[in-house]
């Protein structure tokens, strides 16, 4: 039987992820103001994210910005890690 170390990554929540991974993310989950407010900055599914910090607060990379989010809210950005 052939192995297939191609297949697709599941998403996961940022705090999932360790530092220095790098994804896209893919959705973001909960409150619509929450939603609002990571557009806002750039923080859009098919935008790049790197993790630079985790534990609380997670620090995230978005294209040249960071930010600092609470875990709360980390764990509702939802990515799919580079492979």
């Amino acid at each position: 039987m052939e192995s297939n170390s191609k297949l697709p990554q599941q998403t996961m929540p940022l705090t999932k992820w360790i530092a220095g991974e790098e994804g896209v993310i893919e959705a973001i989950e909960g409150s619509n103001r929450l939603a609002l407010r990571l557009r806002e900055v750039g923080a859009v599914p098919g935008a790049l994210v790197r993790i630079l910090r985790t534990g609380c607060p997670v620090i995230i990379q978005v294209g040249t910005s960071r930010f600092c989010l609470r875990n709360v809210d980390a764990g509702c950005i939802r990515g799919r890690r580079a492979a």
